[in-house]
């Protein structure tokens, strides 16, 4: 189901740095990078505010997995939740590396970890 108006819905992935496509989701970079060298997201299709748990582990671990390629350049990166997302009616996740000179590096710290990788060992830590 997909919602008028939503931005995700709308999402013409044409035109978008796309990392992974399947039936239920996409990662993607996300429009702004806020001064970040790399910053993505991954997009639940269907219009859906929650998502099930077995849903969300899957998420998770193709975030982690891509995440890890994409911050090839950083030691750690996080994946947060969407306390402070602009489009908060539809599910998703971002990760971001931890660069303090980044535009929202406040808002960073001040947002709920999902979980940090370690990009210099083979197992993340889940902070659910």
């Amino acid at each position: 189901m997909k919602a008028h108006g939503c931005p995700f819905c709308q999402l013409d992935v044409k035109s978008e740095k796309v990392y992974h496509e399947d039936n239920s989701f996409i990662v993607l970079r996300t429009v702004n990078l806020k001064g970040h060298r790399e910053r993505i997201m991954i997009i639940f299709k269907q219009h859906e505010h929650t998502i099930p748990h077995k849903a969300f582990e899957h998420a998770l671990d193709l975030l982690s997995k891509i995440g890890k390629k994409a911050f090839s350049y950083t030691p750690k990166f996080v994946i947060m939740d969407s306390t402070f997302a602009t489009i908060n009616d539809h599910w998703h996740l971002v990760a971001t590396d931890l660069n303090p000179e980044s535009e929202d590096f406040s808002q960073i710290l001040a947002t709920r970890w999902v979980s940090v990788v370690d990009n210099t060992v083979d197992q993340e830590v889940k902070l659910t």
